[in-house]
């Protein structure tokens, strides 16, 4: 679903600005699914342009203001979207936590870092 045309027209000239985005229909990628795909976008490439971070943070904020109640925190996924997710947070002034695939082995084999109560939003 696009929330707003413009947002996604601009993210995705970025996207290709920097090369975030890979074409490769002779060996497709794996993507963490198991699905076979001759296209990649390396969402991560985004964090090392300020610029560009910038706007993905402010869009996804803006987004979340006009559409959503305010949330009580912003929750990533490992390793994905914890860099993201933190700047998402930060802009709206809330807390953060991440979730991982399953729980760590070893110390307090947590699945959710961060601190959230239950029947949070």
């Amino acid at each position: 679903m696009v929330y707003e045309k413009n947002m996604a027209k601009e993210t995705a000239e970025f996207l290709l600005q920097i090369k975030a985005i890979k074409l490769n229909p002779k060996n497709p990628f794996t993507w963490a699914s198991g699905w076979k795909s001759p296209i990649y976008c390396d969402n991560r490439v985004t964090l090392s342009h300020v610029q560009i971070r910038t706007f993905i943070r402010e869009c996804l904020s803006k987004i979340i203001d006009q559409k959503y109640a305010k949330p009580d925190a912003i929750a990533g996924v490992a390793t994905g979207a914890i860099a993201i997710g933190v700047l998402v947070a930060q802009e709206l002034g809330v807390p953060f936590i991440y979730v991982r695939p399953e729980p760590k082995k070893h110390g307090r084999q947590n699945q959710i870092e961060g601190h959230i109560e239950k029947h949070q939003s």
